[in-house]
């Protein structure tokens, strides 16, 4: 029996913005807002005997769609969907059925038909599918004792309720990634490339929480003559990548950092379970982050932590910030619309650079395993 529980997201790539396709992979979700909303304009014209606003001279002159879609992080099933929020990304055999998805901020994100499905009191599930659905940001969250999760926001060009329900399938059996097997480092770092991990020297054993944020700051408000209320394709501005970390204080490390705009360098990684070769892995890396404050102040006796926020920031000397990688069993990233290459693409094979990683696994499941 269908219930209020059996609510459903479906994603798929375009191969054309804003036209339809059937969507073919299902996401795990906590949380979605898509709506419609459109821009409607009354005409103010005076005429004998009219004393209420004419129904006849109310007119739609533009619409669009869109909404949150919050996430925990698991080991398969959501490579399409950092693409889409990153911009561009690469699958690659690392050995056996074991695949490295490498994602980076690319000029031309793909878009995304995006279907969810509402089950009524009686069962019935309607079916709303939202094209040319493009990721405006993002914030991945690593909690203290919590499941790493991901907020992000959305904007669609259009909704209909006249496409048939695709019946929900799911990656199998993916491992979720959270606080006992996350590690933080920083230090020197060597970048990820197609089929290595980033990694890095140091221990960082004083960080409680964090979060890193993408806002890619698109031009959304692309409503021209001719396309009958319709936004055109969002563009892509310059993003703003930001953070925040919680962390006991035990040195002057971060104090320092602080005081004299020390960049730095932090690896998160995520692990899950075994692969054919390796493990599950999630990470996300940053080539270079500065403090923006604070410094610790005294908590009334009890354990003295420090809020800290921190901005990313590209040091020119190794590739476009940041990465997120996935370790993971899915083979390809699904095939559809064309994807934006990043600024610089992937750092060589033994290029080093200075990065905060976060490790996650994406996974995606057509195809054999290949590049772009």
């Amino acid at each position: 029996m269908t219930t209020f529980q059996d609510c459903s997201v479906g994603i798929v790539k375009e191969v054309t913005y804003g036209t339809a396709v059937t969507v073919s992979r299902f996401v795990e979700f906590t949380e979605e807002t898509f709506d419609y909303s459109k821009n409607v304009v009354q005409g103010q014209g005076l005429r004998v005997g009219a004393r209420v606003a004419r129904s006849g001279r109310r007119v739609v002159t533009t619409s669009e769609a869109g909404g949150d879609l919050n996430f925990e992080c698991l080991s398969k099933g959501q490579g399409l969907l950092w693409e889409a929020m990153m911009g561009t990304g690469t699958s690659t055999m690392v050995s056996g059925s074991t695949y490295q998805q490498v994602f980076t901020l690319g000029d031309t994100p793909p878009s995304l038909t995006l279907q969810k499905g509402l089950p009524r009191v009686d069962g019935t599930v309607d079916a709303y599918t939202f094209t040319g659905v493009h990721c405006d940001s993002f914030e991945l969250s690593f909690g203290n004792a919590e499941i790493a999760t991901v907020t992000s926001t959305w904007n669609a060009r259009d909704v209909t309720t006249a496409t048939a329900y695709a019946t929900p399938s799911y990656a199998t059996s993916p491992n979720l990634y959270h606080f006992a097997n996350g590690a933080i480092t920083t230090g020197t770092v060597t970048a990820p490339t197609a089929t290595t991990l980033a990694s890095s020297i140091t221990n960082v054993a004083n960080v409680r929480s964090g979060t890193i944020s993408v806002n890619r700051n698109p031009a959304n408000d692309r409503y021209n003559f001719g396309a009958g209320g319709k936004k055109a394709k969002p563009t892509v501005g310059m993003p703003e990548i930001t953070g925040t970390l919680e962390v006991e204080y035990d040195s002057a490390t971060f104090r320092d950092a602080v005081l004299a705009e020390t960049p730095m360098s932090l690896v998160l990684t995520y692990t899950g379970g075994a692969l054919s070769a390796g493990t599950e892995t999630l990470q996300v890396v940053v080539s270079e982050m500065k403090l923006d404050g604070k410094l610790p102040t005294s908590n009334g006796g009890e354990l003295i932590t420090v809020g800290l926020e921190f901005t990313v920031l590209d040091n020119l000397t190794a590739a476009q910030p940041p990465w997120i990688v996935a370790r993971t069993a899915d083979a390809a990233l699904p095939s559809g619309g064309a994807r934006g290459p990043g600024r610089r693409g992937l750092a060589p094979p033994g290029a080093r650079a200075q990065v905060v990683g976060c490790a996650d696994p994406s996974q995606h499941p057509q195809g054999p395993a290949r590049r772009g």
